[in-house]
């Protein structure tokens, strides 16, 4: 007979019954749940309460019916990854084309500056030489 959790009381009439298959069990047992709604005569506070419970009988049809949906589920999994693997693919190839580019770029810029460093020390020793003269 439940009872109401915030007052106690105790109630004998649900207001509604449903049925329910609960999550497996670490080994793998399935349970048909009763529940019950029930409403507090005293506080009026609403509730449910497990009414019964029985081991779920495991059919050979409702077997092969979850593995074809394991099946599917795993299917459509393998098909976004391999759409996911061929994207990550070609964004590959185009950031390793991308630092090519960016090494080409590094360098001919590398290669200007020391062009210029080398014309500007040519510069330095041509002055020096001519204030060395005065």
């Amino acid at each position: 007979m439940p009872e109401c959790p915030r007052c106690g009381t105790k109630t004998y009439v649900p207001t509604k019954i449903w049925a329910m298959v609960g999550r497996p069990s670490r080994t793998g047992e399935r349970f048909k749940l009763t529940i019950g709604l029930f409403t507090c005569p005293k506080c009026e506070k609403g509730f449910r309460e497990v009414l019964g419970k029985e081991k779920e009988r495991a059919t050979l049809k409702g077997v092969v019916n979850e593995i074809k949906g394991i099946e599917r589920s795993l299917v459509y999994s393998l098909g976004d990854l391999k759409d996911k693997i061929e994207k990550l693919k070609l964004q590959k190839s185009e950031l390793l084309d991308e630092i090519e580019e960016l090494k080409r770029a590094g360098q001919e810029k590398a290669d200007t500056l020391e062009k210029e460093v080398a014309s500007i020390r040519e510069e330095v020793e041509s002055l020096k030489e001519i204030l060395g003269d005065y």
